[in-house]
């Protein structure tokens, strides 16, 4: 093999550049910013001359050779080691793989209009049901609060009836966290002392690469980084593959692809007496993907990644009784806390399990445990709970001024204080 080196303005145009060149199937051996720009050195094969095979040593000379150098195609070490052709990069995979997702992003449209639709009709329900059961001007600030945040009816009218006779705000935000908090469930297993194999599911753009390194990276200190492997299955998107390739070099690991069923059976035949497997997936196909791996690796544990933003429509397509988690994780926490639709979804299926969390896309900082209580925390300060009428026509009685007997910075600097008598009059005195 020959080295090759490439220049970007940035990794994305680097990488580009390597698939275009060499094709996805390239070898990153390492990536780094040089001058402004951004360098990757790239392991390729070397053109074999089949004429100079034979040729003994003492006749090869650069000056008058016999015959005209015949170049033939390449072979990989796919093709080598077992005998069979490795799948090639090409423009029509390429448009394959963007037709569906772009299939699929046109379904999840129509699945969110048709959720929207749902929405609109339990919200008229639920609020014909609470102006017959509930007088709105009783209701107390939290569940006037819960009634105009946006989240989904069915939470929305299961939490406000559990407010029903809690009238202090702050006695109603514990019972709320609570409520949430019994309700849903966790795994208990460190993520560094995982083993065996784990595969991790989930749209495009969750994080799922992200978090598989992660754990890749924690797993080494460990066990010896020869006994864990990084599998990437039937994803065909630009750049997913030279980015496991790099991931894979640094912490020298073993990376092997497979774009079909039967190759992953292979490569999971010869990863059998591994510690830890780990197996990343395409955004797309995600239930039939799923499927597959279901029949070559039953023992393999099935994690499902999202943000914490996900709409509707995925949640529907994610949280069905077809497909079975073992757990879910999160990513994203440091970009929004607005998760009541996760939520909702996660108390309709009680035997889904929260697991890890993500809070940056730097591989060197590790996944944790989901803290469920500080989640909930997070999300619950997401909605923004106003003072009762009483409070808010007791702050304009006291015409809006302070009364305490503290010295304001106005009035350390004037040293003088206005004051309100008894009667209507304001008088000043003096506070130095």
């Amino acid at each position: 093999m020959e080295l090759k080196r490439i220049l970007g303005k940035d990794n994305r145009q680097a990488m580009e550049e390597v698939v275009r060149l060499y094709g996805p199937d390239a070898l990153v051996v390492s990536g780094h910013k040089l001058n402004g720009k951004f360098e990757l050195i790239v392991a390729v094969d070397i053109e074999a001359d089949s004429n100079l095979i034979d040729v003994p040593d003492t006749e090869l000379t650069m000056d008058a050779p016999k015959s005209p150098a015949q170049k033939v195609a390449e072979i990989s070490f796919k093709k080598v080691l077992h005998d069979r052709e490795e799948p090639t990069f090409t423009e029509e995979s390429s448009t394959t793989h963007e037709s569906v997702r772009a299939h699929e992003i046109v379904e999840l449209f129509r699945e969110e209009i048709q959720v929207l639709k749902r929405e609109i009709q339990e919200t008229r329900k639920a609020s014909s049901w609470h102006m017959q059961v509930a007088n709105p001007q009783a209701l107390t600030a939290w569940q006037r609060a819960l009634m105009d945040h946006p989240m989904p009816s069915r939470l929305r009218t299961l939490l406000i009836d559990s407010l029903a006779d809690v009238s202090d705000t702050d006695e109603a935000e514990a019972q709320l966290h609570a409520i949430l908090n019994e309700s849903l469930n966790t795994v208990t297993e460190l993520p560094d002392d995982i083993s065996g194999i784990h595969v991790f599911f989930g749209p495009s753009g969750s994080g799922k690469t992200t978090l598989l390194g992660k754990l890749a990276r924690m797993v080494i200190d460990r066990v010896n980084p020869e006994q864990v492997a990084i599998v990437s299955y039937s994803d065909q998107k630009i750049g997913a593959w030279n980015q496991m390739q790099l991931m894979a070099s640094q912490w020298g690991i073993n990376c092997y692809r497979a774009n079909s069923p039967d190759m992953l059976k292979t490569v999971l035949r010869e990863v059998a007496d591994f510690d830890c497997i780990l197996i990343d997936t395409s955004g797309v196909n995600i239930a039939r993907h799923h499927a597959e791996i279901s029949q070559y690796a039953p023992e393999a544990l099935m994690h499902l990644v999202v943000t914490t933003e996900i709409s509707r429509s995925s949640i529907e397509r994610l949280f069905n009784k077809a497909l079975s988690w073992d757990s879910v994780n999160m990513t994203k926490l440091d970009e929004s806390n607005d998760a009541w639709i996760l939520i909702d979804a996660l108390l309709q299926r009680s035997d889904l399990q929260l697991w890890l969390q993500s809070t940056s896309d730097q591989i060197n900082r590790p996944a944790a445990l989901i803290n469920t209580a500080k989640w909930l925390a997070d999300v619950i300060k997401t909605v923004t709970v106003t003072a009762p009428d009483s409070e808010i026509s007791s702050l304009d009685d006291t015409d809006g001024r302070q009364e305490t007997e503290s010295v304001s910075t106005l009035e350390f600097l004037t040293g003088i204080r206005a004051q309100r008598s008894d009667g209507s009059e304001i008088t000043l005195e003096s506070v130095l």
